[in-house]
């Protein structure tokens, strides 16, 4: 056997190896470096503003703006059931002595306004109905499921740590990093290679910013669309249109969702206007905002962009969101690279009509 066919056997297997020991964190290893290419610009411009003697610092920042960032949607929520909660203990104290009526807005939902108010008479109208529902709901949870349900919390917090700790270690040698993942790239597979390794950092970039910044975007917008409009919670709900805006036609759902409240509460003037102003700026993000980030630097059609999304949240979950759209981008790539006339190559040239 030739030393380079074993040294190869050799490399393969000690890569499959270290696969198998890190498969479980493989998706906080992958969301961390996704995290460190997308900000690496930035975290270029802070180095340079803090200096050499504070080479740390930007790190400290950028991995805190992360915590804080994941960290304050969540510590919203809790704090906000928290405050709804001497509401929903009263709600629960008439539930058991006279029932819950049913709301105006749901007897005024279009088209489906009567058949919601009898079930919901028929399932929490009687004294004591919303403890039997409560009870059946915890009866199918048993111990086998609350367990499980317990270790997915803590497998899910102890991912992110590692996603922290991973990505600050980035931030600190990522520029070691990236020099010998070129220099292998560039050993192995020639310049075509490190063309392609820039199309996989441009289009994690494009996907970063194409979803995340213009899902921001659209949920600022509609959180004063909706505090306008007179919903409660506007709050919560832009940041839910925001959340959902990253997965295409999310946003849509929501806002069909509140615009279907108000008709039911007979806000029709608010409800319109809501609709048309969200669906006018939703489409002008999704359309014309979301598709120059993405494609920019990748040239990668929008078609591809839109299915890479798709199949990436089929496939892999949220991180497909960004792995989708870039191992497109790279299949685009080489396809261009294997479609390129070569130099040298003789150029055929058709005979002239006669």
């Amino acid at each position: 056997m030739k030393p380079q066919t074993v040294r190869t056997v050799a490399v393969v297997a000690l890569a499959a190896a270290a696969i198998f020991v890190l498969h479980r964190l493989i998706a906080p290893i992958l969301w961390a470096s996704v995290l460190a290419v997308a900000t690496w610009p930035l975290h270029d411009r802070l180095r340079h503003a803090t200096g050499p003697r504070f080479g740390r610092a930007s790190a400290l920042m950028l991995t805190g703006a992360v915590v804080v960032f994941v960290g304050v949607p969540f510590t919203y929520l809790v704090m906000r059931g928290l405050r709804e909660g001497p509401a929903l203990l009263h709600l629960w104290a008439s539930s058991q002595q006279a029932g819950l009526p049913v709301p105006e807005w749901v007897a005024g939902l279009p088209g489906i306004g009567a058949w919601a108010a009898r079930q919901w008479n028929d399932a929490l109208g009687e004294p004591g109905s919303l403890s039997g529902v409560v009870h059946s709901a915890l009866g199918k949870l048993d111990l086998a499921r609350g367990r499980s349900l317990v270790a997915d919390v803590a497998r899910d917090a102890m991912a992110f740590f590692f996603c922290i700790l991973v990505l600050f270690c980035l931030y600190l040698d990522g520029d070691t990093l990236a020099a010998q993942i070129d220099a292998v790239v560039t050993r192995q597979l020639g310049p075509t290679g490190q063309r392609t390794l820039g199309v996989v950092v441009r289009s994690v970039r494009g996907a970063v910013n194409g979803l995340v910044l213009v899902g921001l975007g659209v949920g600022v917008l509609m959180t004063v669309a909706y505090a306008v409009a007179g919903v409660p919670h506007p709050v919560a709900l832009g940041l839910a249109t925001g959340l959902f805006g990253m997965v295409p036609f999310g946003a849509t759902v929501i806002l069909a969702l509140v615009a279907v409240y108000l008709l039911a509460i007979g806000s029709t003037t608010a409800a319109i206007v809501l609709a048309v102003v969200g669906a006018i700026g939703i489409f002008i993000a999704d359309h014309f905002i979301r598709p120059v980030f993405m494609a920019a630097g990748s040239k990668l059609p929008m078609v591809l962009a839109l299915l890479g999304i798709v199949g990436g949240l089929e496939t892999f979950g949220v991180l497909g969101l960004f792995l989708g759209p870039t191992l497109l981008a790279v299949v685009a790539a080489v396809w261009r690279e294997l479609a390129a006339p070569r130099v040298g190559a003789p150029v055929v040239v058709s005979d002239p009509a006669p």
